[in-house]
């Protein structure tokens, strides 16, 4: 599938005979035969001598690949069901009453005169960093999430995580997991990076976001286990909305508010050169703006379902995501992206749904079971 779909394989770190056995083949398989591989696999599932998680979370996967397969066949899939398909759940669009709230509240949090989006593109670029300044302040915020999430579950001996600057890509950051409990992690400077919102990414993309899950379920389950489905990661699959729901609450979990007011305000901000910042502010403008993360999602289904054109959802990204052109336009890429239309819905509503769970089950003991069993999205809803 990776030979039709370019990125479709996020990485590989299985057994090099297989890898070396499809490179090998001088043309790749039709998507036809493909979908008729992957149903195969669907109907033989139930006589596998595995135990009933792995099968419910094996059949979830599967899903995922024959709806990937089922378009690249040439099938016209509805946006909706195609969500379905690949996550296992199907978010529903936000209320814009909830936008038009957390508008409100950022009206009476956001220092300046004008409207709610000039003062917030003009209280952000406060926080814009210079080209240097980011990686010094990425080892400075990795040491501590790392020495944190280390006492929240074991990581892997040898494990590490390399970071690098990079440019034109429709992302902000990046992890390529490299197996072996290794991660390259690339930061895109094509919009400004800033200094308010970099602990966030590191979490989120290391420890203990993407880089700590995969070396973790590397250990137990690909390497402990012997389950080779966990030697290979998919992009528009199940697994991703767990992926990057455990990433996006990731900081919560290893440096709650709490006790991060105090380190921005004594470490972290006096290193960026911004010490005379409202760390109080900070916190209370990222609480009133979280709603606001489901906008992208919203522009999506504008885009893929309701056939909005790219200048109605622009405007809509300035209006209620608060964004510059540029940056709208940076964001209208990565939902018109082929591969990546549907993950936006990984992130906010990935979060919102792993929020709740951990909620109900105690934070400490359900993100251990998040980065080391192999769960899978509609298992968490509403489960204790």
């Amino acid at each position: 599938m990776g030979r039709h779909v370019p990125g479709f394989v996020d990485g590989y770190f299985g057994p090099a005979e297989l890898k070396h056995e499809v490179e090998a083949e001088t043309s790749p398989r039709s998507p036809n035969h493909l979908l008729a591989d992957a149903r195969g696999l669907a109907a033989s599932l139930p006589r596998q001598p595995y135990d009933s998680q792995r099968k419910a979370y094996l059949a979830r996967q599967l899903t995922g690949i024959l709806t990937v397969l089922r378009k690249l066949a040439g099938e016209v899939i509805p946006f909706a069901e195609e969500i379905r398909g690949c996550f296992d759940v199907l978010p529903a669009r936000a209320d814009e009453s909830v936008f038009e709230a957390a508008l409100r509240e950022l009206d009476g949090l956001l220092p300046g005169d004008g409207s709610v989006r000039e003062r917030m593109i003009a209280w952000r670029s406060q926080f814009d960093l210079p080209t240097q300044r980011i990686l010094p302040l990425v080892a400075l915020i990795q040491a501590v999430v790392r020495q944190r999430t280390a006492t929240l579950i074991p990581l892997p001996a040898g494990e590490s995580a390399t970071v690098e600057l990079v440019t034109d890509r429709p992302w902000s950051g990046y992890n390529w997991y490299l197996g072996n409990y290794r991660s390259r992690v690339e930061l895109n400077t094509d919009l400004p990076v800033r200094a308010y919102a970099l602990p966030q990414l590191v979490a989120h993309e290391i420890y203990p976001g993407h880089h700590t899950e995969h070396a973790v379920k590397e250990a137990l389950l690909y390497r402990g286990g012997g389950r080779l489905e966990h030697s290979i990661l998919l992009i528009n699959t199940p697994e991703c909305l767990i992926s990057e729901g455990i990433a996006s609450l990731a900081l919560d979990c290893v440096l709650p508010e709490d006790s991060r007011a105090a380190w921005l305000s004594e470490v972290f901000f006096p290193a960026a050169g911004m010490e005379t910042l409202s760390v109080e502010q900070v916190l209370a403008i990222g609480r009133a703006s979280r709603a606001l993360a489901a906008v992208s999602g919203n522009a999506a289904f504008l885009l893929n379902e309701d056939g909005r054109d790219r200048a109605e959802v622009a405007a809509y990204l300035e209006r209620y995501a608060l964004l510059t052109p540029a940056e709208a336009q940076k964001r209208l890429s990565f939902l018109t992206d082929p591969l990546w239309r549907p993950y936006v819905f990984t992130y906010y509503y990935g979060e919102q749904l792993l929020r709740g769970w951990l909620d109900r089950i105690g934070w400490q003991t359900g993100f251990r079971r998040l980065v080391s069993e192999p769960l899978y999205p509609s298992q968490l809803i509403g489960a204790p």
